[in-house]
């Protein structure tokens, strides 16, 4: 079996949160970068094979932290990215929620921002890296450092939901989804928004 738990990056800066920051590589705060450490210090006990993130800094600190701490090499993809938010980028969120589009594009998921990324695209970036994990050799534990957007899209992906639902799931800061994948291609979501410090105990004591 492999297991995948997929992290939302730490808390930005106060000053970009009200905006919409999509693929702007904006920084992680103070509080961001010291619970990541926090985070890097709970996972480095963990017996892990792999660890995969998003070029974007606030996903990639904690995850070159602990690929240094484990001695392992990490693997930087792309399409790990948050969404793509073209003209959209960096204007505040409250301006865009009154804009029609920006809801349109759940019924009608190939719509996208002015030079942006649609919800569609989103998806075909998260099936992109869910049939590269699932053709990984080894079994074990991967971790993998990503964004918001990015975890909503693929569980929506995987469990073939429609993409008006893309924001049944909410994702917390530096918490995230735990998913098994067994050799036929099967999975379980063993759980949403665990903390770190759960996995040791889940891995060891579940049937799975």
């Amino acid at each position: 079996m492999k297991h995948f738990f997929l992290i939302r990056h730490g808390q930005i800066e106060e000053c970009y949160r009200a905006l919409f920051y999509g693929q702007m590589d904006v920084p992680l705060s103070v509080e961001g970068q010291k619970k990541s450490e926090e985070l890097v210090g709970q996972l480095v006990s963990l017996s892990i094979k792999g660890i995969f993130s998003s070029p974007l800094k606030r996903a990639l600190y904690p995850a070159k932290l602990l690929a240094e701490r484990k001695g392992l090499t990490l693997e930087v993809r792309e399409e790990l990215k948050e969404i793509d938010y073209g003209e959209w980028t960096g204007k505040p969120r409250e301006s865009i929620h009154k804009e029609a589009l920006f809801w349109e594009r759940f019924i009608d998921d190939t719509l996208a921002p002015p030079k942006g990324e649609s919800i569609r695209a989103l998806r075909d970036r998260a099936r992109m890296f869910w049939l590269h994990i699932l053709g990984l050799k080894e079994e074990g534990l991967y971790i993998v450092f990503t964004h918001g957007g990015f975890i909503r899209a693929f569980l929506c992906e995987i469990l073939n939901l429609k993409s008006s639902l893309f924001y049944a799931f909410e994702s917390y800061h530096l918490k995230g989804p735990l998913i098994t994948f067994f050799q036929d291609g099967q999975f379980v979501i063993r759980g949403f928004n665990f903390e770190a410090q759960t996995l040791k105990l889940l891995l060891e004591t579940s049937y799975w």
